[in-house]
C-alpha cells in the first residue's frame, strides 16, 4: 500500500476513534492471540490426502453450484487467481457466472481464454456498470444450478470449499429443508499478493441478535435457488450493504441457516477493497442502518439503528411501546432504594409506562418467580455495583422480544476485568465466563464484548427474566447453586424455545470473587444429551479453556 493510502487510512481512523480510542485498539491488536494465525495457517486448510479422499467421494447429493461474481476492470492478476482456485475445487459440480460490467475488454479477454479450457466458466457482458446489485443480478440471471454462491471478484475459494459446502447439505439438511438452505463458512484476509494470511473470523453458529448488529455471515455464503426466486435478487438502493439486506430478506423467507466452521474463503485486503478501504464508504454503512431497521420493520420489530465507530457494526435501539409491569427483586435493601429514587413505582417516558414493584428477597427461586405480579423480574445479588439509571430500558429491549427469555449483563470486576461477557459451555459439563480477565476497554474478539449477541448461558447476578417462559419450564433446580443453577435453567428456556441474550450495553462490576461452583458432572448428568452438541454460540477452532476464550486451540 502506497504513502498516500496509508497517511488517509491512519488520519481516517484517528477521526473515528480519536487518540485514546486508537491507542486502545492498537495495544489490543498487538495483544491478540490471533496474530499467531499467520505462521499456522496451514493447519486450518486442507491436506493434499483430505482433497485426494475428496475427489474420490462424490456426496450422495452432488448438485450444480452456480458461483456468481459480478466483475468490474477486475485486475488481471486477481482474476486469473480466482478463478484458478476454482478449477482446482475437490467439488466438481459448479459453474461460474461472471457477469462484467466492465467498460473496457480486460475481464472478457481473460475469461475467454479459461472458456475455451473449462465449459463450465460462463461470462456475459452487461449492457452498463449498473454498480454491485444490478450487476449482481446480470450474474443470478445466468444461473442454472439448484445453489448459489457469491464472491467478490478480487477473494479465493479454498480448495476444499465447495466440497463443503454440499457436504453440510448432505449432513445438515433434510431433503425437504435443502430447498431453503443457507450456508455460510469462516473465512480470514490475505494481502495483496496473496502471502500474508491474517485476522481469521471463527463465527458462532446462527445468531440472531448478533446478526442484526453486523452482518457476520459475510463470506462464504451459499443459498439455494429457491430462496433467491422468493426474495427476487438484490436491491440496489441498499448499495454497499446489498448482501446484509439481502441476507436479513432471506431470513425472513424462512432461510435454514447452518454454519460450516472451517476457513474456505480467502478476503483480499487492497487499496480497493471494502477489507482494506471501509473507511471511504460511508454510505455503504448507512444504507446498513436502513437495511436493519426495514427488516425489523417487516418482522413486527420497531428499531432505529445507528452507525458505531466500528464499521460494519450497528447499534440497535428498540423501541419500547405500552404498560410493562417489573417487577425488582434484590437481595439488598440499597438496591431497591436506589432504583426506586431512579424509576418510583410509576414512570412514564414517551411511548413506554413501567409500573413497578419491590421485593428485597435471599435469592432468585421459584417462589420469587411464583408470587411476582409482573411480567418481568428484575434480580440483582448484593455483590452488584449499579450506575446505569437506563438499566432496565436497556434490559427490557431485549427481553420485550417474543422469543427471548434471559437477558443479562456485561460483568465486570473491581480490577475493571471482564468477568463474565455470557458464558460457553464444554460438553464435558463445563460452563466457561467468555473474555474473563479481557481490559474493560477492549472490545474483544470480532467485536463480540461489546455487541449484544444470543448465549448459552449468563451470569444471574444482574438479570432480567420474562414471567411467562419461566412458567413454561420446570423452574430453577434446587439441585444447583449460582452458576449451574443459571446454566440449568438456561438451558430449560433454550429447550422450551426461548432465547438468551448477553448486552454489553448493560455492564455493572461485581465486588465478588468468581469461584468454581457445584459439579460439571452433576450438569453433565442432566443434561448429557443436549450437551453431545458443541455450543453453538461459539466455535469449534477455538479453545475452551477456562479464562482462555475466543484464542485458536492449540
Amino acid at each position: 500500500m502506497n504513502i498516500r493510502y496509508k497517511y488517509r487510512y491512519v488520519t481516517g481512523l484517528l477521526k473515528r476513534y480519536g487518540f485514546r480510542g486508537l491507542v486502545l485498539k492498537t495495544i489490543e491488536r498487538m495483544q491478540s492471540p490471533m496474530l499467531a494465525y499467520s505462521n499456522k495457517y496451514m493447519q486450518y486448510m486442507p491436506t493434499e490426502e483430505e482433497l485426494k479422499k475428496q475427489r474420490e467421494s462424490l456426496p450422495k447429493y452432488a448438485p450444480l453450484v452456480s458461483i456468481v461474481i459480478p466483475t468490474y476492470e477486475t485486475p488481471e492478476n486477481y482474476l486469473r487467481e480466482l478463478i484458478d482456485s476454482l478449477l482446482v475445487q475437490s467439488y466438481p459440480n459448479w459453474e461460474l457466472c461472471l457477469a462484467d460490467g466492465s467498460k473496457t475488454d480486460g475481464v472478457s479477454r481473460v475469461a475467454e481464454k479459461y472458456q475455451k479450457a473449462d465449459k463450465r466458466i460462463r461470462y456475459q457482458k452487461l449492457e452498463k456498470n449498473g454498480g454491485i446489485s444490478e450487476n449482481t443480478n446480470g450474474g443470478f440471471a445466468m444461473v442454472k444450478g439448484e445453489f448459489v454462491a457469491l464472491m467478490d471478484h478480487d477473494d479465493l475459494l479454498t480448495p476444499n470449499a465447495l466440497y463443503e459446502m454440499v457436504n453440510a447439505l448432505n449432513t445438515q439438511y433434510t431433503v425437504d429443508e435443502r430447498t431453503m438452505a443457507m450456508i455460510y463458512s469462516d473465512e480470514d484476509k490475505i494481502n495483496g499478493d496473496g502471502t500474508v494470511h491474517s485476522r481469521p473470523h471463527f463465527k458462532p453458529g446462527y445468531n440472531p441478535q448478533f446478526l442484526y448488529h453486523n452482518n457476520y455471515f459475510c463470506h462464504f455464503l451459499l443459498f439455494s435457488a429457491k430462496l433467491l426466486e422468493q426474495t427476487k435478487g438484490l436491491k440496489k438502493e441498499y448499495d454497499g450493504a446489498q448482501d446484509y439486506d439481502f441476507v436479513l430478506r432471506c431470513v425472513e423467507a424462512g432461510a435454514i441457516v447452518r454454519h460450516v466452521p472451517k476457513i474456505l474463503y480467502h478476503w483480499r485486503i487492497h487499496e480497493g477493497s471494502t477489507a482494506g478501504n471501509s473507511a471511504d464508504k460511508a454510505y455503504a454503512f448507512d444504507n446498513g442502518c436502513r437495511a436493519i431497521e426495514a427488516h425489523l420493520n417487516r418482522i413486527g420489530e420497531s428499531a432505529k439503528a445507528r452507525v458505531t465507530t466500528n464499521l460494519g457494526v450497528y447499534q440497535v435501539t428498540y423501541d419500547l411501546k405500552g404498560i410493562y409491569r417489573i417487577v425488582i427483586a434484590a437481595e439488598k435493601e440499597e438496591h431497591l432504594h436506589q432504583i426506586q429514587s431512579w424509576y418510583g413505582t410509576s414512570y412514564h417516558k414517551d411511548d413506554y409506562i413501567f409500573e413497578l414493584t419491590y421485593s428485597k428477597v435471599k435469592q432468585l427461586d421459584n417462589h420469587v418467580m411464583e408470587s411476582a405480579e409482573g411480567d418481568y423480574i428484575f434480580y440483582l445479588t448484593k455483590d452488584i455495583i449499579l450506575k446505569d439509571k437506563n438499566i432496565l430500558e436497556t434490559m427490557l429491549r431485549y427481553l420485550q422480544h417474543e422469543k427471548t427469555a434471559v437477558v443479562g449483563s456485561k460483568i465486570l470486576d473491581t480490577r475493571k476485568q471482564v468477568a463474565s461477557c455470557g458464558y460457553i459451555y464444554r460438553q464435558d459439563g463445563e460452563i466457561l465466563p467468555a473474555f474473563k480477565g479481557l481490559r474493560a476497554e477492549f472490545k474483544g474478539y470480532f467485536l463480540h464484548a461489546v455487541i449484544p449477541q444470543n448465549v448459552s448461558v449468563v451470569d444471574f447476578s444482574c438479570v432480567m427474566l420474562k414471567k411467562l417462559a419461566w412458567e413454561k419450564t420446570a423452574g430453577f433446580s434446587e439441585e444447583f447453586v449460582e452458576l449451574y443453577k443459571a446454566a440449568d435453567y438456561c438451558f430449560q428456556v433454550d429447550n422450551a424455545g426461548f432465547e438468551v441474550v448477553v448486552t454489553p450495553e448493560s455492564t455493572v462490576v461485581s465486588r465478588k470473587k468468581q469461584s468454581k461452583t457445584d459439579s460439571p458432572e452433576e450438569f453433565y448428568h442432566r443434561w448429557k444429551e443436549k450437551l453431545k452438541q458443541p455450543d453453538g454460540c461459539y466455535n469449534p477452532n477455538l479453545t475452551l479453556e477456562y479464562k482462555d476464550s475466543y484464542r485458536m486451540k492449540e
